[in-house]
């Protein structure tokens, strides 16, 4: 068994961040056939699956010096689900079908998408910190209620938000480098 196959993702993306084509290769070789699944499963289609799995292994070594990715798998299939999005577009404007119900509806999954994104990511943050941004962004609630209600200081809140919020920030610049 080649000793890159031994490797764990973090492992290998380090390699990849060092233009490790070997680590590449067992990126790709590991990745290939769920990403090709969950294509041929949204797309019916063998040529835009395989179009789909493509662009998004290519991307990832086109963009491997930039990328800061916290979970290869994740990343990957997120990197995927947008490159469905955006073939099914792109055929239902090349067959004159993308009426507004269906940009609607386009639009409406991609925000449910990012929505589900960002609720993985908030969910992801340390307790404290994950308690301090629902009782700001979902609650409403001040930095002196928060502090209030959570017992802590309002210098606290305000580190506690700036963390989540840098974090939240970084995960999704992340995610927009390879889409955009």
């Amino acid at each position: 068994m080649p000793i890159y196959a031994k490797y764990d993702d973090e492992m290998l993306l380090l390699l990849l961040r060092q233009s490790d084509e070997k680590a590449f290769t067992e990126i790709y070789n590991r990745y290939w056939r769920k990403l090709y699944g969950l294509a041929w499963y949204h797309l019916k289609s063998k040529p835009q699956a395989e179009d789909a799995v493509q662009e998004v292994l290519s991307g990832l070594w086109q963009r491997k010096d930039i990328l800061n990715v916290q979970s290869l798998s994740n990343y990957l299939s997120v990197a995927l689900k947008y490159s469905v999005f955006r073939q099914v577009a792109h055929e239902k404007r090349q067959a004159g079908t993308l009426s507004f119900a269906t940009a609607t509806e386009y639009s409406l999954a991609e925000f449910h998408f990012l929505q589900d994104l960002v609720q993985k990511e908030v969910n992801r943050l340390p307790e404290k910190c994950r308690l301090v941004f629902r009782c700001s962004r979902e609650e409403g609630l001040s930095n002196k209620e928060i502090a209030k209600k959570l017992d802590i200081s309002e210098k606290t809140v305000e580190k506690h938000m700036t963390k989540a919020l840098k974090q939240l920030r970084t995960q999704l610049n992340t995610l927009s480098l390879f889409l955009f």
